[in-house]
């Protein structure tokens, strides 16, 4: 029996979809959003512990506390490089990361992602039993969920119509975003954005599968 390929419009979503950095400023509506989080929530996760959670930032005040912390981590990092040998190298990387983070305080739909504190994972149940030593695996267990979520969260983004970019380079010039945000029972991963796009980014380039796929 011979198998055809057919055309998916999933697949064409996972095409169509780029990293938005410029948005339009009208609010996406809140059963959009709550879409999007619901196709979040049905990642799965190990031990189905579903530990995965969205800190949506709306505050004026926090945002500006963020954006504070943006500034003051930029600045220190400049300080840190004027001896290096390659200062300017460094300078034009700190900056370029800078701006790649500043513009998330300007979207109407702005998310911290994490993790739950009290996860406990198969990897880590072990370790608290003192079976394992270490557990290496854990935090790559969590990685993996909050990647998969988020996927969930930018596909059904783009079906509606809206844009989103995941970021993590803030979180190097932030450390202490929990401190900020005010929270303690998660551990911040990652920043996520939304919004109706307001730019077409040409598509990137890609790999090829040859480029990605080894058979042993």
């Amino acid at each position: 029996m011979e198998h055809k390929l057919k055309a998916s419009s999933l697949e064409d979503l996972i095409n169509k979809r780029r990293s938005i950095r410029k948005y339009k400023p009208d609010m996406p509506p809140e059963e959009w959003i709550n879409s999007m989080l619901r196709c979040a929530s049905m990642a799965p996760s190990p031990s189905n512990t579903q530990p995965v959670r969205f800190i949506r930032i709306s505050s004026t005040g926090k945002r500006e506390k963020l954006y504070q912390a943006l500034v003051s981590g930029k600045q220190e990092f400049l300080r840190a490089i004027q001896s290096k040998k390659e200062a300017k190298r460094l300078k034009n990387w700190i900056n370029t990361y800078y701006r790649f983070s500043e513009f998330m305080f300007k979207t109407p739909i702005l998310f911290a992602v994490g993790t739950i504190a009290s996860y406990a994972g198969f990897s880590k149940k072990l370790l608290e039993e003192g079976i394992l030593t270490h557990n290496k695996r854990e935090e790559t267990n969590l990685d993996i969920t909050v990647g998969l979520a988020l996927k969930g969260f930018i596909l059904k983004g783009e079906e509606l119509g809206l844009g989103t970019c995941i970021l993590t380079g803030p979180l190097v010039f932030i450390p202490n975003v929990e401190e900020i945000l005010g929270i303690n029972d998660v551990r911040i991963k990652c920043f996520i954005t939304a919004g109706f796009p307001d730019e077409k980014p040409d598509m990137p380039p890609r790999k090829s599968i040859s480029e990605i796929l080894s058979e042993i």
